[in-house]
């Protein structure tokens, strides 16, 4: 069997995160609402903790099948991925209910509101990736439970695991071989591929965007906060 990963990478070239955590800790959060402030920056938190645990987990498993393909299986590497798959999920989970949370808030302002509540048609890991990413980690969570109850009957490895798809393959060297294809997680009986976690982290790293360009630019001892528009003053 010949193996091949599909694995995307999750580019976050403007770096948001370092701009957000700076303006908070420089100039003050955008907003003066506890509520506001403390959702806004555990979904930046969880965001980044979840793009790094990805990021993470494909560079173990490609090194869990060696990267030329001729190099013996480093074991240990399939088992710090899955440990990291397991954070990913659980960070992204956070960060779903953190922006769900965050959106519903009555104390935000107009811009605040224009920014977070406008997009149409709503992102994917606010709609349908929501309920997949919640599934995705309740199962990982009933880990404890069944440990607790004696019920577990596997190690980790088995029941969260990368996986893929085998096809039968054949390119005139490799006669009447199968070429599987790893694309996806599966965790338990529930499958989500790498493809679809890219694409949700890529659309909270968009929001993580917004958030940062909600904060203030500038302080000044006369005026106070800065914003990079004049939509309306920040919550009081």
């Amino acid at each position: 069997m010949i193996i091949t990963l599909s694995t995307p990478d999750i580019p976050a070239p403007t770096n948001p995160f370092v701009g957000y955590w700076g303006k908070r800790a420089f100039l003050g959060d955008f907003s003066k609402v506890p509520v506001v402030a403390s959702l806004s920056a555990t979904f930046v938190r969880c965001v980044f903790g979840a793009r790094e645990d990805y990021l993470a987990a494909i560079a173990h498993l490609r090194n869990y099948y060696g990267k030329s393909g001729h190099q013996p299986i480093q074991l240990s590497e399939l088992y710090r991925c899955v440990t990291r798959f397991e954070a990913c999920i659980t960070a992204m989970y956070l960060a779903v209910r953190s922006m769900q949370a965050l959106r519903k808030c009555p104390d935000l302002v107009p811009r605040e509101r224009e920014a977070l509540c406008a997009s149409r048609p709503k992102p994917g890991f606010l709609g349908a990736g929501a309920q997949v990413i919640g599934n995705l980690r309740n199962r990982i969570q009933h880990v404890e439970e069944e440990l607790a109850t004696g019920r577990l009957d596997g190690d980790l490895a088995t029941m969260i695991y990368p996986t893929g798809t085998e096809v039968p393959f054949e390119d005139g060297i490799n006669q009447s071989q199968t070429l599987m294809t790893i694309d996806r997680l599966r965790v338990y009986d529930s499958e989500v591929s790498f493809a679809q976690i890219a694409t949700w982290l890529q659309e909270m790293i968009s929001y993580v965007e917004k958030l940062h360009d909600l904060m203030p630019i500038e302080y000044t001892s006369t005026r106070g906060m800065i914003f990079k528009d004049s939509l309306a003053p920040p919550s009081s």
